[in-house]
C-alpha cells in the first residue's frame, strides 16, 4: 500500500525536530491501534456532527466495528462516508498525552464474506462476542452491521516524545472509488 510520510507538526517544545523512520512511525500507530479498545468516530450528516464511541477491531489501518444501521452514525455514514477517528487514553498528565487522529471513509460492509472476516477480527479482540452471539442478546446481534473505516491520513500525537509532538502518515487514496469495490454500493456499503 503507497505510503506518503508528512513533516508537519513535528516539533516538539523546545523546537527540536523529533522525526521518526517511516518504519518507526507505523509500528507507533499500529501499536496505539492494538494498546486501546474504544474509538471515538465523527460524522456528518443532514442532522448536523455527531461523535459515538465504539469498540473496533483493527487488521493494519483499517478498523471494524459493528453497530445497528439504524443508529445516527450509521445513517450519517450512509449520507457521508467521510468521517474521523480518535483513539487516546484519558490522561491527567499532558506529558503522557498519546493517540491518534484519523481521517478517512467508513462503509457499513455488504459482502458477507468481507463481513464475516470482519466479525472474526472483532470475535478475536472481543471473545464475549461469541456468547453474546449465543445468549439473550443474539437478537441485537443479529441487528447489527460491520463497518468498516478506511483511514487515509494518521496523525501519531505523543507528548512523551516532546510537547506537541505529532507526525503524520498518509495513505494513497482508500475510498470506495479507488477500490475493487463496486461504487453502486458506496452509499453505505461495502460490497
Amino acid at each position: 500500500m503507497p505510503r506518503i510520510h508528512t513533516v508537519r507538526g513535528r516539533r516538539t517544545s523546545n523546537g527540536s525536530a523529533m522525526i521518526l523512520t517511516d518504519l518507526e512511525l507505523e509500528n507507533a500507530i499500529v501499536d496505539e491501534l492494538q494498546r486501546h479498545t474504544v474509538l471515538s468516530l465523527a460524522t456528518v450528516g443532514r442532522a448536523g456532527p455527531h461523535a459515538v464511541s465504539l469498540l473496533y477491531a483493527h487488521k493494519d489501518f483499517d478498523m471494524y466495528w459493528l453497530s445497528d444501521p439504524k443508529t445516527s452514525h450509521s445513517g450519517q455514514l450512509a449520507q457521508n462516508p467521510s468521517a474521523a477517528v480518535s483513539i487516546a487514553a484519558q490522561q491527567d498528565d499532558f506529558r503522557k498525552l498519546r493517540g491518534l487522529q484519523i481521517a478517512g471513509n467508513a462503509y457499513r460492509i455488504a459482502d458477507p464474506d468481507e463481513a464475516a472476516r470482519g466479525f472474526d477480527l472483532l470475535v478475536a479482540r472481543y471473545p464475549f462476542l461469541k456468547q453474546f452471539a449465543a445468549g439473550k442478546l443474539a437478537r441485537h446481534l443479529r441487528l447489527a452491521a460491520v463497518y468498516l473505516f478506511r483511514s487515509n491520513k494518521l496523525t501519531l500525537i505523543d507528548n512523551s516524545r516532546g510537547f506537541g509532538f505529532k507526525q503524520t502518515l498518509e495513505l494513497a487514496d482508500r475510498s470506495v472509488e479507488a477500490t475493487n469495490i463496486d461504487a453502486s454500493t458506496a452509499q453505505g456499503d461495502v460490497a
